[in-house]
């Protein structure tokens, strides 16, 4: 939602997004490198139009945050099957991310960038330690750049077309890592040294269980169900139900944080994020990280008061968008349960806010 105070500055800027009201380029300093060190990919997107455009630069190629920018593939010669590391196709395997996926505080002005009628912003964007190569070897990779823009939450997006970028590794593709990883935690374990922000930790992770075992009953129970097709339209309800019941059950071992920032995201204009570590589809660490706007949203029970379209603030909610990063690898596609619902059914399945959404709207029909 936006502030009155950029309410006020919007007579100068495109009010939201339309086809055309943005070009993407993106280009690697070298298109062969011995390590993946090397890797330098510049993105420049382009405002064509006579009007300044506002967009949200988190979960595309505008995001300088160690985040997931990129579709990252390694050209290989056969299928691979792995449970988050699908092949894309006959010729390319996934390659999976291991940085750091936040979700934005939509209050803050940090998540958002103008860009000048006419004028362009380059983005540099080093991968080496967020990506996991070492799990696929040296080779030929291709590069293809989220390219999915709105101006706010909840907003209409588009996305730009672009062709991925292929760079050949010829050596050096040993794993880096942004943070140490490590499996110290049974479930998910509050990690807080606030009294009352250890109780809102608490509070929002039981409500995100409790969202996520609704969810599973109303899946299992209302074969009509006016909410499923909303939020995950052709896609297997089985896929979905074993994404909640990960979140209801707690999946894997991690730690959730109220005082550490190790990806320096919380002063950057997170609410939360989840840092992740994968390989060969497996998720070894995913410690989740509560920044101060996290414990300033509003509690679960609030929502019953508020439209589906207009919720992306309530504790329970963000926590459960976190943990779906957390169990189930999600990404961030686009933010908004109106916005989410123009996804393909394969992004569907892979985005945060499908799941929140949903489980959202569940509990506003069940639980209120």
């Amino acid at each position: 939602m936006f502030r009155a105070s950029v309410l006020l500055s919007l007579a100068t800027l495109a009010l939201g997004l339309a086809n055309g009201d943005l070009r993407v380029s993106v280009k690697a300093v070298s298109s062969s490198v011995r390590s993946v060190d090397d890797i330098v990919l510049t993105a420049v997107v382009t405002n064509p139009t006579a009007a300044d455009v506002r967009v949200l630069k988190i979960a595309n190629v505008l995001d300088t945050n160690p985040t997931d920018s990129f579709a990252v593939t390694k050209v290989v010669g056969s299928n691979s099957a792995e449970s988050f590391a699908a092949t894309t196709s006959e010729e390319e395997e996934a390659v999976e991310f291991i940085g750091a996926i936040a979700y934005p505080d939509f209050t803050n002005e940090a998540n958002y960038v103008t860009i000048p009628a006419g004028q362009s912003i380059a983005v540099n964007h080093t991968l080496s330690a967020l990506y996991n190569f070492e799990g696929h070897g040296p080779g030929s990779y291709k590069f293809a750049p989220w390219t999915i823009f709105q101006s706010g939450p909840d907003s209409d997006a588009i996305v730009v077309d672009i062709e991925p970028v292929t760079i050949e590794i010829s050596e050096d593709v040993a794993r880096r890592s942004l943070f140490e990883e490590h499996l110290v935690a049974r479930g998910s374990t509050p990690n807080c040294n606030d009294a009352t922000k250890l109780q809102r930790i608490r509070d929002a992770l039981a409500n995100s269980k409790d969202l996520a075992r609704g969810a599973t009953a109303h899946i299992n129970n209302v074969p009509n169900s006016l909410q499923y097709p909303k939020f995950f339209s052709g896609v297997d309800k089985q896929a979905v139900k074993d994404r909640f019941n990960w979140i209801a059950n707690d999946k894997g071992n991690r730690q959730v944080y109220c005082n550490r920032d190790p990806a320096n995201l919380c002063n950057n204009g997170a609410a939360a994020y989840v840092m992740l570590s994968l390989s060969g589809g497996n998720i070894l660490a995913s410690d989740a990280y509560m920044c101060n706007g996290f414990f300033n949203f509003q509690p679960t029970g609030d929502i019953c008061k508020q439209n589906i379209d207009d919720i992306n603030n309530s504790r329970g909610g963000v926590m459960l968008h976190e943990m779906s990063h957390a169990t189930a690898a999600t990404t961030d596609h686009i933010y908004g349960c109106r916005a989410v619902r123009n996804l393909n059914a394969q992004q569907k399945l892979s985005n945060a806010d499908n799941f929140q959404c949903m489980a959202l709207a569940v509990w506003r029909v069940s639980g209120c």
